[in-house]
């Protein structure tokens, strides 16, 4: 993608996984019942000790945030020749852009004392990067540019006092990290099939509006878990977009540790129920059917709302702590001053009276609970196997003794 490029016409057909959870989907509206029904899967119960354990917290911050690429930013959040800071994911990183357009990822750490280098927040336009304390300089690709008195550092070589750089990665309109000097990044193994399902969404074509960054009391999983069921939607979204819905009728389909679902829409009813139906070209009209989300493992969830995507990524900052960051991506052709108003309504109303008043509010008043005694095992049903299956690719990934069971514990 080239930044500030025109937005095109879509030309990218529907993909066969899309298509195929739609016509699941269309499937379930004609039958007049949701697809769970006729589920055979078992109960299953899983133990709440994952949600505040501090041994766990510390083999998922080791086994999946710093050996996995996780998403950073949106591609137009960081321009050619400009940095980025990123406090997101525990660690103090540094996104740049050079002149060619290419983005890199160090450590914003000056190898000198450890100086942050960049403090501002927010893309800004930089040539080099200079240590405010004692002037080291460093270029855009992360070499050591200039040091006051280097004849005082007998046994510095400069080519070993560049930035500490991390492995990068841009594809789909993201910019993926590795934060691990030593990793490795590969998208194409880690994403599977979704590097097919990605381009129908043109994520690259949208341009960033606003981003909200908010700590709440919480384990991290607790928000993944709201995310990977629709059960919840017909009570606890009731006066906000529950009337949006269909009642649970929706379809999922696993990808690796990836879960890439859709959720029906009001206006599929009619859609499924006309003998002429066919799956709709274009992203604007399967929005208006239904809402497409994935989790992108372990931290993203995307939502394609009917004329915007919600981008958020999720950090544990301790146990039963975490740091939630919501992207709000819109189209170019919409990032005028006179939108503006539109957008700020629209990010106010899901963020705060969705996402904030019912969503992360129920996470915490869990979070709160799970160490009463009530319970020592939370009770998932058949309508939440997504949850299941997610669960299951974090306790593979961290080794956790305590697992996911079928059989009620007692």
């Amino acid at each position: 993608m080239t930044l500030g490029a025109p937005r095109t016409c879509q030309t990218q057909a529907m993909p066969p996984s899309t298509a195929a959870l739609l016509e699941r989907v269309r499937q379930q509206v004609l039958r007049g019942e949701p697809e769970w029904t006729s589920s055979t899967a078992p109960e299953a119960f899983l133990p709440l000790v994952s949600y505040f354990d501090p041994d766990i917290w510390q083999s998922e911050i080791s086994s999946l945030f710093r050996k996995l690429p996780l998403i950073a930013a949106h591609s137009s959040e960081i321009g050619p020749g400009q940095v980025l800071p990123h406090d997101g994911y525990g660690l103090p990183l540094l996104l740049s852009r050079d002149a060619n357009g290419e983005v890199r990822c160090f450590l914003n750490v000056c190898r000198h004392r450890g100086m942050r280098l960049v403090e501002t927040p927010g893309a800004q336009p930089k040539s080099s990067v200079v240590c405010r304390y004692h002037g080291w300089s460093f270029q855009m690709d992360g070499q050591l540019r200039h040091r006051w008195h280097a004849s005082a550092f007998d046994s510095c070589k400069p080519d070993a006092l560049n930035l500490v750089s991390l492995p990068c990665a841009e594809r789909h309109g993201l910019i993926w990290v590795v934060p691990d000097p030593n990793g490795s990044i590969d998208l194409d193994t880690f994403l599977g099939t979704l590097n097919t399902e990605l381009p129908f969404f043109e994520i690259e074509n949208l341009t960033h509006f606003r981003t909200i960054e908010t700590e709440f009391k919480a384990n991290w999983k607790l928000m993944i878990d709201a995310f990977t069921e629709g059960y919840h939607i017909r009570v606890l979204h009731k006066d906000s977009i529950a009337p949006f819905f269909t009642d649970n009728m929706a379809a999922a389909e696993f990808v690796g540790p990836h879960i890439h679902s859709l959720v029906a829409r009001k206006a599929a009813e009619a859609w499924a129920k006309d003998a002429n139906c066919e799956p709709p070209a274009k992203l604007a009209a399967l929005g208006k059917l239904a809402t497409v989300s994935q989790i992108i493992f372990p931290n993203t969830i995307t939502i394609f709302h009917p004329d915007y995507l919600s981008l958020v990524t999720l950090y544990p900052t301790g146990p039963e702590t975490m740091r939630w960051t919501h992207r709000m991506l819109i189209p170019p052709e919409k990032a005028t001053p006179d939108w503006a108003p539109h957008w700020e309504k629209t990010f106010n109303l899901i963020e705060r009276g969705v996402f904030q008043a019912e969503d992360i509010a129920c996470a915490v008043g869990i979070q709160q609970g799970l160490k009463s005694g009530a319970n020592t095992h939370s009770r998932i049903g058949r309508l939440e196997q997504s949850l299941v299956a997610f669960h299951g690719h974090v306790q593979a990934a961290t080794g956790q003794k305590q697992r996911t069971v079928f059989t009620e514990p007692h």
